[in-house]
């Protein structure tokens, strides 16, 4: 669990734990140049989806931007949950 919880955002973030069983040696909070490593994808790749999900806000796992600064950071619980949902969208075709 994160240590800032958002109204509703605690029942979607243990669910979201529960999907991680297997993900365990990602990292909590991941740089783009780390998560393009794992996910064996470059960074423009990233950064290409992360301008597409500003759009669609489907493409690409979540980000965050911290504040003040021009860090993005991905965290493995929003890599996971895109992950899943990308498995269950090619399940159902």
């Amino acid at each position: 669990m994160s240590i800032i919880a958002f109204p509703g955002e605690a029942e979607a973030e243990a669910q979201a734990e529960a999907t991680c069983v297997g993900f365990e040696q990602m990292p909590m909070i991941m740089s783009p140049k780390v998560l393009a490593e794992i996910l064996e994808v470059s960074m423009k790749t990233l950064e290409r989806w992360r301008i597409a999900r500003e759009r669609d806000g489907e493409t690409g796992p979540a980000w965050h931007k911290i504040p003040g600064s021009s860090l993005i950071r991905y965290s493995r619980t929003d890599v996971v949950s895109w992950f899943a949902a990308c498995r269950e969208a090619e399940a159902a075709l």
